[in-house]
């Protein structure tokens, strides 16, 4: 249809070329002497050959040009004829995805069009999966309802893309990618979507194994850390638990202030190690019944640079070391080693610094009997926002007032 369209317009255009040109050698010599009637025979021939000549010009060059444009139109037309309707059905078969038709009509949706190889790439003949109810009856049992609130919430939202098991046609269940498009919405009640199906089970087993794996490295790390933190009980067998106990609740804080998972467990770690730095300080210093002199706590004093200088060169994706460095300093400067002030302690570490007080106030130390959380909490209450993080002791304050969070043994 496109070929005949184009070699109409070629015909047209000689046409009018043929017209124009027998007119010019008819009514020129007419038009020239009308125009100027003194002009000589020779002169006049001459004017009339040079129009002549550039008319012809002018339409040869209109011409070429539109045969051009006529050429590249049809080869346009060639290569959408290749892919056209004519052919689809061969274009989809060689791509390794499904694709599929879709009807829905009044919250009824039916299958009206899948790609043929769909056998290859799921394992089912077309005719059986056009019929109704396959694709809900082949998904996971455990998964089934869930996937099908899904489907109706993409046909909400007029297209969108889900994944899922299923099972293929030889029995075990693969993951598959859906996506769905809205392609018409008639005046009628019935939306027409189109659908592509991707077996993307390999790389779901990858990315399966690689979470795995993280999980699993994850587990060590922490096993080795809270390992390392024993090791620093074992000098001080009074404060036994400890970190752990710190690192728990400054995660639990952490939970209530709206902070993601990653750093929650960050304080997890970073509790088990804000104490490392006790190792350098002797034994019977930290297991001393009786008040400390002014240069016993000096050096009590010293152990967070003294666990920053172990941690700095552990890789952590968290501020560990700076959290060992950094839990003994209070909003207001007054704190140590180094005397910072507000938000140049990191938030992680006026965390910890809160747990820390929590803890070491309502737990039995060999100088002194436990104070109580009852103490504790009015301890961090009347500092909150001079020597600790208001919204962290807010936070602190919700989980054991209001939610009863308790410090396990």
């Amino acid at each position: 249809m496109l070929a005949d369209h184009n070699k109409r317009q070629v015909m047209t255009l000689v046409l009018i070329y043929v017209v124009a040109a027998t007119l010019w050698i008819l009514l020129s010599d007419w038009l020239l002497f009308s125009i100027w009637p003194g002009s000589e025979h020779v002169l006049g021939s001459n004017i009339k050959g040079t129009g002549f000549v550039i008319f012809t010009s002018l339409v040869l060059w209109i011409l070429l040009h539109r045969i051009s444009h006529t050429e590249l139109r049809a080869e346009q037309a060639e290569t959408a004829t290749t892919l056209n309707l004519f052919n689809l059905p061969q274009f989809f078969a060689s791509l390794p995805v499904v694709v599929y038709v879709l009807d829905v009509s009044d919250g009824d949706s039916r299958a009206i069009w899948v790609s043929r190889n769909i056998e290859d790439i799921i394992g089912y003949p077309v005719s059986v999966a056009l019929e109704p109810g396959w694709w809900e009856k082949n998904l996971h049992p455990e998964h089934r309802e869930q996937n099908v609130a899904d489907f109706r919430e993409i046909l909400e939202q007029e297209g969108g893309n889900h994944a899922y098991h299923f099972r293929h046609g030889d029995g075990p269940y693969v993951f598959i990618k859906d996506e769905l498009r809205l392609i018409s919405r008639p005046d009628s009640n019935t939306r027409r979507y189109i659908g592509v199906w991707t077996d993307i089970s390999e790389s779901h087993k990858a990315e399966e194994a690689i979470l795995d794996y993280s999980k699993k490295l994850e587990h060590a790390m922490f096993a080795t850390v809270n390992s390392i933190a024993r090791l620093s009980e074992l000098r001080d067998p009074y404060t036994s638990g400890h970190e752990r106990r710190v690192g728990e609740m400054g995660a639990a804080i952490a939970v209530e202030m709206g902070l993601d998972q990653h750093t929650c467990m960050g304080l997890r770690i970073a509790g088990l190690l804000h104490d490392i730095g006790k190792i350098a300080v002797p034994a019977e210093i930290l297991v001393k019944p009786g008040r400390l002199s002014g240069t016993e706590y000096a050096l009590v004093k010293e152990h967070p640079e003294y666990g920053y200088s172990i941690l700095k060169d552990v890789t952590f994706p968290w501020p560990v070391a700076r959290v060992a460095r950094e839990h003994h300093e209070r909003m207001n400067g007054s704190g140590y080693p180094q005397g910072l002030k507000g938000e140049q302690i990191s938030l992680e570490a006026r965390i910890i610094a809160v747990a820390d007080v929590i803890e070491s106030m309502a737990s039995h130390r060999p100088y002194r009997a436990g104070l109580g959380l009852a103490e504790a909490l009015e301890e961090i209450e009347r500092g909150s926002g001079t020597l600790y993080d208001a919204k962290v002791v807010a936070a602190c304050l919700t989980i054991f007032r209001e939610q009863d969070y308790v410090i396990t043994d």
